[in-house]
């Protein structure tokens, strides 16, 4: 068997390899590239059975002609793959069916050609381009350094060894009077193809590895957006009484370790019932955000604030003294400013403070600073009481000493 015959034969074997790769891939993942791929590894592997068989079939026009169709229809089907694989969102289109003129219109003029010059060597240059092309796109591809290197270096030398083979045909004529170094180049294409398998191998790995690491990542940001519905209210954004338990452990096993204080608040808002009965929940709601927004700007980013329940708030001060909850305590009820949608039936805030002891259970602490919430809302309430009282004489007074009108005669 000569030696060109030979190595088209090792090559056709290579080639059938990587049909049967870009098979299997597509079976696994399922890319559209993969089936343009096919298409061109199969109308190769067609085109190298042509040339084998050869000598045994004649030269004749058809069979050129359907050699050189086979060709063409591998670079483009090539090209088309490369287009896809670099952005899956690429669709079809009718227009590319015109593609179909330019091969089978040079595949017909190259077959009536006499000279095997004339017949090879445009056919030879047509596939030289597209390999050069898709090595050059692949370069520019994203994804895994050595994949890219594998692709594009071995899609730019095959279209050299087209180039030289084109070359040799127009210097020595047939591959039988072709030197013996380019009558193995059919190797070459042969061992560049078994690159091209790996690198797209690489190339897909990198690729699902990175799928997998973004998979990853999305299923840890759910569960953590997920935990993170689970500690927080879903009305104001606070914590919710839940996670208090969390908080509080933590909080004083470091007020135990460190021989810090720890100190918290209990927020009830006034008027709140009221202010549901008259205006409605949406208000009510209204208010109750309002109210957790100015909270949280009250205090340092090292205090937690829950919403404790209905309309109480309960905010954590770590290392904070008992002079110091007293005075956040205090200045609470006086910063709140007038909320709005509520008129002339405008919240106050009854805040409650007590510092924990070592001595006591935490519950006991909680039961302190409600108390004194509950004292300060009960004197609230008085204090609401006496000036509608008063408003309510002083109206009275005003009617009694009214002037009267004019009399009638």
């Amino acid at each position: 068997m000569p030696v060109h015959q030979f190595s088209l034969l090792v090559q056709s074997a290579g080639t059938a390899l990587l049909f049967v790769v870009f098979v299997l891939l597509y079976q696994k993942i399922r890319r559209r590239a993969f089936l343009d791929w096919i298409a061109s590894w199969a109308f190769l592997l067609a085109s190298l059975t042509s040339l084998f068989l050869l000598p045994f079939l004649g030269q004749g026009r058809l069979f050129f002609f359907f050699l050189h169709a086979s060709v063409l229809a591998h670079a483009l089907l090539l090209l088309r793959g490369v287009r896809r694989f670099r952005d899956e969102r690429i669709r079809s289109s009718k227009l590319e069916l015109l593609w179909i003129v330019p091969i089978v219109g040079l595949s017909w003029w190259t077959s009536l050609e006499s000279n095997l010059v004339e017949r090879a060597a445009p056919v030879l240059l047509a596939t030289a381009i597209a390999y050069v092309a898709s090595g050059i796109s692949f370069a520019l591809l994203r994804g895994s350094p050595g994949g890219r290197f594998l692709l594009s270096g071995s899609f730019i030398l095959w279209g050299l060894e087209r180039i030289g083979l084109a070359y040799a045909i127009v210097r020595f004529g047939g591959p039988d009077r072709m030197p013996t170094l380019y009558q193995y180049s059919a190797f070459l294409a042969m061992f560049l193809e078994m690159t091209i398998a790996v690198g797209i191998i690489i190339l897909l790995f990198e690729a699902s590895q990175a799928q997998l690491a973004a998979e990853m990542n999305q299923l840890v940001s759910s569960d953590l957006e997920l935990k993170e519905k689970g500690i927080r209210d879903p009305l104001t954004g606070l914590y919710n009484r839940h996670y208090f338990n969390d908080i509080i452990r933590r909080e004083l096993a470091s007020a135990r370790r460190y021989g810090t204080s720890i100190s918290v608040l209990i927020v009830d808002v006034d008027r709140f019932k009221e202010i549901n009965d008259v205006k409605g929940h949406a208000v009510g709601d209204d208010v109750l955000r309002f109210v957790a927004n100015y909270l949280t700007a009250c205090v340092r980013e090292s205090d937690y604030v829950f919403r404790w329940g209905g309309d109480e708030f309960l905010i954590v001060l770590p290392k904070t003294d008992a002079a110091s909850a007293g005075a956040k305590a205090e200045e609470l009820v006086r910063r709140l400013p007038n909320i709005p949608g509520t008129d002339n039936l405008q919240p106050t805030l009854s805040v409650g403070s007590a510092t924990h002891r070592i001595d006591v259970d935490f519950p006991v602490t909680l039961a302190e600073a409600d108390s004194r919430m509950y004292q300060m809302k009960l004197v609230r309430k008085r204090e609401r009481a006496e000036r509608e009282r008063d408003r309510e004489l002083l109206g009275e007074a005003d009617r009694r000493f009214e002037p009267a009108g004019p009399s009638r005669s």
